[in-house]
């Protein structure tokens, strides 16, 4: 039996890595009771898949996590069981039954995001926005790299009132977007919210 479970991941829960993420999610199955399959070989592995990493710092929400379990086990009393053992700046939201044959990747290609910071910043990454192209450059095995990730840039809106942008990408965490024209993450508050499904 396969279920996905949608999940709000803030505050100081945020600061996470995603490999961290994947250990903090073994744990609370495993204090929550839920009779998770588990792989086989030496290092048995519980039977659960994220979607794309989260960036450190970002707020998330309505992030899915695929899992499968041994044993039946209603949606309701897993959603009970999961919220009862949640810390601070994380709860589960949903829960739905799946039927495994794709992936979350595959099922969320584009994500919604919404960047707030100073004036100055918002001011950079429209700038970048507004452009053609937005090449970025990475050195992988010795060689240069480039790409355009202006085409994963779907739909964006500049709210310069409350300095604040919400854009929709695919496949992109919008850090990519800081490093190209300058602006340091620590400068804005990021918001993942959701994710759009194709």
């Amino acid at each position: 039996m396969k279920k996905r479970l949608f999940f709000n991941k803030y505050e100081e829960m945020k600061y996470i890595s995603h490999l961290d993420l994947l250990r903090f999610m073994d744990r609370i199955l495993r204090k929550s009771g839920i009779p998770v399959k588990y792989s086989q070989g030496f290092h048995p592995r519980p039977k659960i898949s994220l979607g794309n990493p989260i960036s450190l710092g970002t707020d998330a929400f309505n992030e899915a996590m695929d899992i499968e379990l041994r044993e039946d086990m209603t949606n309701e009393e897993l959603f009970r069981r999961l919220n009862n053992k949640c810390v601070i700046g994380f709860e589960f939201t949903k829960v739905m039954d799946i039927d495994g044959k794709t992936s979350i990747a595959e099922e969320y290609k584009e994500m919604k995001f919404e960047i707030q910071g100073p004036g100055s910043s918002i001011e950079k990454i429209e700038n970048l926005l507004s452009q053609d192209e937005i090449i970025l450059t990475k050195e992988k095995k010795g060689k240069i790299e480039s790409k355009d990730l202006k085409p994963r840039i779907k739909k964006y809106e500049i709210d310069r009132e409350n300095q604040k942008i919400t854009m929709i990408l695919e496949n992109m965490s919008p850090n990519s977007l800081l490093n190209i024209c300058g602006v340091k993450a620590e400068e804005v508050s990021i918001k993942k919210y959701g994710m759009i499904e194709i």
